[in-house]
């Protein structure tokens, strides 16, 4: 049994609108996600129920949008928190009101496919928005031993710390590798690695100049990562970087060569590279904001990421 959290959401959060943009809900996580909000004191506003299913999506396209512009228009919601990723942001970027949601300017919350609507969000100046864990996730979670019970404890206390602001916590025993050495600051763009290739040649996709990207995936071998890369490489992305962090690559196949594939990119960033950051499909895992400004300091003793307030 888990002991008692800190609520993580800062003191103005008192209603959590909970979508599903993307992939299907399943109702147990979904249940005990709603719960833990509920432990915290939080009214919690749910869009969709696992029977909306539309093939590998978590209801059809239109009711997915009509989801999002209910909450952003409703002025009791204070933050949009994805009940999970999978697919299907992509398909409704194009229909989503961006001025309304720019003028409404609520935190999105989420990773993975949440990704596409963290960048296109960015593009209209918001910068609220935490690449950070979902319900059905880190908050569905009942961990078993106490190590898991930590790692949970560790993840909320991240996911806290991006909010305010500071060093990103790492777990207890781990470092960030120096890749390349140099110091840089700019806004922060975490990324999973796929979604923001697909935004590539679309108005979605943010400038990252002087940004520092920090990117992670899931279930991608080491050579389609490197195809990612290089076509980051070759769209000029890499050149105009401020820095650059390789988060967590787990699941894929070849992953022995990963390290090869990053220090390799690594030339084609002008400021420093660090790698080993647990954030995106890891745990336990930190959270990021999106936009808002970021240190990046490596050197031959390791590196370190931090958040502006």
């Amino acid at each position: 049994m888990l002991p008692p959290l800190p609520n993580p959401f800062p003191p103005s959060v008192h209603t959590v609108g909970v979508f599903a943009p993307a992939g299907p809900l399943e109702a147990d996580p979904l249940a005990r996600g709603i719960a833990r909000l509920h432990g915290w004191g939080l009214e919690v506003i749910v869009e969709h129920t696992p029977d909306c299913r539309d093939r590998f999506l978590a209801a059809p396209d239109s009711e997915r949008l009509a989801a999002i512009e209910r909450l952003v228009r409703n002025p009791q919601v204070d933050v949009l928190l994805a009940a999970r990723g999978g697919y299907g942001c992509g398909r409704i970027l194009d229909r989503i009101d961006w001025h309304g949601f720019a003028k409404r300017n609520v935190p999105i919350i989420g990773f993975s496919d949440i990704t596409a609507l963290l960048l296109t969000a960015l593009t209209t100046g918001a910068r609220n928005g935490i690449f950070g864990p979902m319900l059905c996730g880190l908050f569905a979670r009942e961990p078993t031993t106490d190590p898991e019970v930590e790692n949970v404890r560790f993840s909320f206390d991240a996911f806290a710390r991006a909010w305010h602001g500071g060093d990103v916590l790492l777990p207890p025993g781990q470092t960030l590798q120096t890749l390349k050495p140099g110091k840089a600051s700019g806004p922060l763009v975490p990324a999973t690695l796929a979604v923001l290739t697909s935004l590539l040649g679309t108005p979605f996709l943010p400038s990252l100049r002087g940004a520092i990207l920090v990117i992670e995936d899931v279930n991608e071998a080491a050579y389609r990562v490197d195809r990612y890369l290089t076509h980051l490489r070759a769209a000029g992305i890499l050149a105009e970087l401020g820095g650059l962090v390789f988060g967590s690559f787990s699941n894929g196949d070849d992953a022995e060569w990963l390290p090869s594939v990053f220090a390799e990119f690594a030339r084609y960033v002008q400021g420093p590279v660090a790698s080993g950051l647990p954030m995106g499909h890891c745990f336990p895992c930190v959270s990021l904001p999106v936009g808002r400004n970021g240190m990046l300091e490596a050197d031959t003793g390791g590196a370190r990421l931090g958040i502006g307030p």
